[in-house]
């Protein structure tokens, strides 16, 4: 068992991974790349902290009727997570850096693996 719970419910995850997607729309609207870089990385930490809590309720049995909402959900978060690290550059280390009591999982769903078609041709041409 972890040693953080979020212990939130499915209806205040939904809301929460609502009002993070909303931010996400934010950013794109702001003309300060500055600014931008900022709000996105504070967005950031907070979706990674959402995507821990849906791994939460994921891997809770209670919660196995709202699997495919959570699921569903959670991909999209994870996509957009991903697209403001790689679209505004943000150093995932500094959001490393930034939980200092170690309550995050590990960041490591946020490297960039390169899928792109052209690399997937190659791969299967090997």
């Amino acid at each position: 068992m972890p040693a953080h719970l979020y212990d939130s419910t499915v209806e205040g995850l939904m809301g929460w991974a609502r009002a993070e997607l909303w931010h996400v729309g934010e950013i794109t609207g702001m003309r300060d790349k500055d600014l931008q870089y900022s709000y996105a990385l504070s967005t950031a930490n907070s979706m990674a902290h959402l995507h821990d809590a849906f791994s939460e309720l994921l891997t809770n049995p209670l919660y196995a009727r709202h699997h495919p909402d959570l699921i569903k959900t959670h991909a999209v978060v994870l996509r957009a997570l991903k697209d403001l690290v790689r679209r505004y550059r943000i150093n995932v280390d500094s959001i490393k850096k930034f939980n200092t009591r170690h309550v995050l999982s590990d960041l490591s769903y946020l490297k960039q693996a390169r899928n792109t078609r052209k690399n997937k041709k190659r791969r299967s041409e090997s």
